[in-house]
């Protein structure tokens, strides 16, 4: 692993001030040289991510103002593209500004008593237009079989919509995403599994980076921003829990989380 020195280097004298020495003192600045970089790194990310929006949503607006367009059909088809670029800069910003309330312990659990094979079911309508558009199967835990476990609501929910999408968005048409309930006296584990296009071994310790993309053509025509995974991460870990992964590419994705039925102040 790299490593980072700040050395500072003083002459030590002895008695007729004859040198004797030199005083080394080294500081390990790698911590602080690693978040200078992620710092940095993110600042051009979000630079670069609003800009191509914006950039389309002002090239196609220009157009439109100076008359050039005439035929209504192309009209319509460039006000679809200035529309669907400004719903992406709201994706973009809301994950910006929500990643960085969890991140800042600003938006305290709201606990209560939860089902989550329920929970399951309820987010998976939601997914319905998704899954029919991509003819995927999604196959869903035993509706008659309950798991209980505390947590809130709203952040449960964003973390299987999120997850439950990433299956549907990176599975070929045609393929299964399965999802799946587990549990034993203190825990519960939620699996989500699918066949789709996987993600390449090197890229497995980055992808829940924030802006990080395996393959950024695909992940931009998929709507995502590159945040969803990062904001799932911390969901996660608000309730104490953890998420693992494994992939091989070209065979599929499966992401666990891992979650206690009780939440305790720690």
């Amino acid at each position: 692993h790299e490593r980072i020195m700040d050395a500072h280097l003083a002459p030590y004298y002895g008695q007729g001030w004859h040198q004797r020495g030199v005083i080394v003192v080294l500081h390990d600045i790698t911590e602080i040289r690693r978040l200078e970089k992620m710092r940095s790194d993110f600042v051009a990310n979000v630079s670069h991510e609003l800009k191509t929006p914006v950039t389309s949503v002002r090239g196609f607006s220009e157009t439109l103002m100076s008359g050039e367009v005439t035929d209504e059909e192309t009209t319509k088809q460039f006000l679809k593209i200035i529309h669907d670029e400004s719903q992406r800069l709201d994706r973009l910003i809301r994950d910006l500004l929500n990643l960085s309330k969890i991140e800042r312990q600003k938006m305290p659990l709201n606990l209560e008593t939860l089902n989550m094979t329920a929970l399951v079911h309820e987010v998976s309508v939601t997914l319905q237009g998704a899954v029919e558009e991509k003819r995927t199967r999604l196959v869903l835990p035993d509706p008659s079989k309950d798991v209980y476990l505390q947590g809130d609501e709203d952040r449960l929910r964003q973390i299987i919509l999120n997850l439950v999408g990433n299956g549907i968005n990176y599975t070929a048409e045609g393929g299964t995403v399965t999802v799946s309930l587990k549990e034993n006296v203190e825990k519960v584990r939620l699996i989500i599994k699918d066949d789709g296009i996987g993600i390449p071994e090197e890229s497995l310790p980055r992808i829940f980076e924030r802006f990080y993309r395996v393959d950024r053509a695909r992940s931009r025509h998929s709507g995502g921003t590159g945040l969803g995974l990062a904001i799932v991460k911390h969901l996660i870990e608000s309730h104490h829990g953890e998420i693992e992964v494994e992939s091989r590419e070209g065979e599929g994705t499966t992401f666990t989380v891992t979650l206690p039925k009780k939440q305790e102040d720690k």
